[in-house]
């Protein structure tokens, strides 16, 4: 508690000062049984320090629930897109917000925290405390800290993080002021959401087709969207715990970063593989870890242009196969996050071990087209 923002989180709540930046993680479970407010359950919130730089503290306000005791079961998305909409986990905010949608024969927790708190994994793991009422355990260390010098390409890095604790960066900081930080970051606009759910049997053609072919799920979505929507390029979630070792704890914390790849032309599942190869190779030359830089050099390195890329589409969500450890009563669990990186954002979930398909279109863009994306998928 009260240490400073990683650049990785301060890199979200910069987005979050513009418009709310939540993380909306949902969990669907057998029965109905009540969910009362939690008492042992307890996040913290971001509060401004020295210079205005972010730090962790222990949050001064409750959450907030609400429930809805007659409700159908395609009721949370529109609740998960209310919910990315309020604003939680700052300072004179509640560290969170849920509602309770109850089902004729299930419940969903629909629940929002700050996205500078949580990503995918930590999401779940903050999302199931709150079912049991018990404490989400304490906040990571930061990622960036944790990471071993291999994740990232830039020679700089060691330099670059070390100094971002800094009081030279806390006077670059002040400095500089919240509207220069965000400059490089994209405007904020609302995210409209549509899904589609395929069948048991039509999941399991995907996922098998996958891997007879030696491709992954997400390489495979990245050119289904380059022939439908014309892409030559997409950017992908990393989930940076996979390189921790030890593993990082379980409670919550931000270990996310994104890298873009280009879409090679040719046969779908040559270009999926290719696909493929590309983002582990962008990884295995440290530019996951690199993305993670982008405010410090901008604090540290002002005579460096510091350029944010913004991606067209951007695909995220759960394990490329299987819905992955769900307990045995719960029949859907996924994140919902605005889409902020310029463009749309395609979120992969499961339903009850249906593969479930949520886009985010930001603004005013064209809609992506879920029906021609599956179709194209399935027709591979």
């Amino acid at each position: 508690m009260n240490r400073l923002l990683s650049p990785n989180e301060a890199k979200f709540w910069l987005l979050d000062s513009s418009a709310p930046m939540n993380s909306v993680v949902v969990i669907r479970r057998a029965g109905t049984a009540p969910i009362a407010m939690p008492r042992t359950f307890a996040i913290p919130e971001v509060r401004p320090g020295a210079h205005g730089r972010p730090r962790w503290g222990e949050s001064r306000m409750p959450g907030v629930l609400r429930h809805v005791t007659e409700s159908s079961a395609d009721d949370w998305l529109a609740v998960a897109q209310e919910l990315l909409d309020v604003r939680v986990g700052t300072a004179g905010a509640p560290p969170w917000h849920a509602v309770v949608l109850r089902e004729r024969e299930s419940t969903t927790l629909v629940l929002a925290v700050n996205h500078a708190l949580t990503d995918w994994r930590t999401s779940l793991v903050v999302g199931h405390a709150f079912l049991a009422d018990v404490h989400p355990g304490d906040l990571a260390p930061p990622c960036e800290e944790m990471l071993p010098d291999g994740a990232y390409g830039d020679s700089d890095a060691a330099g670059l993080l070390d100094a971002w604790w800094s009081s030279r960066a806390g006077a670059r900081w002040e400095a500089l002021g919240p509207e220069r930080l965000t400059a490089i970051l994209p405007p904020p606009e609302p995210t409209r959401f549509a899904v589609r759910t395929l069948d048991r049997e039509a999941t399991g053609r995907v996922h098998a087709q996958c891997e007879e072919e030696g491709a992954s799920l997400n390489s495979a979505l990245a050119v289904a969207l380059r022939d439908v929507m014309g892409l030559d390029s997409v950017a992908h979630a990393v989930g940076m715990d996979r390189f921790i070792r030890p593993a990082p704890p379980s409670g919550p914390g931000l270990a996310v970063s994104h890298v873009f790849t280009r879409l090679e032309r040719g046969e779908f599942w040559e270009a999926a593989r290719e696909n493929r190869a590309t983002l582990f190779g962008e990884i295995k030359v440290g530019a996951a870890g690199d993305a993670l830089l982008s405010l410090p050099r901008l604090l540290l390195k002002p005579d460096t242009p510091v350029a944010y890329e913004k991606a067209v589409m951007t695909i995220t969500g759960a394990p490329t196969v299987g819905a992955g450890g769900a307990a045995e009563d719960v029949s859907m669990e996924l994140v919902v996050s605005s889409a902020r990186g310029g463009g749309g954002i395609l979120i992969i979930s499961y339903d009850d071990g249906c593969l479930q398909l949520i886009a985010g279109t930001a603004g005013a863009a064209a809609e992506v087209p879920l029906d021609a994306v599956v179709e194209r998928l399935a027709h591979a």
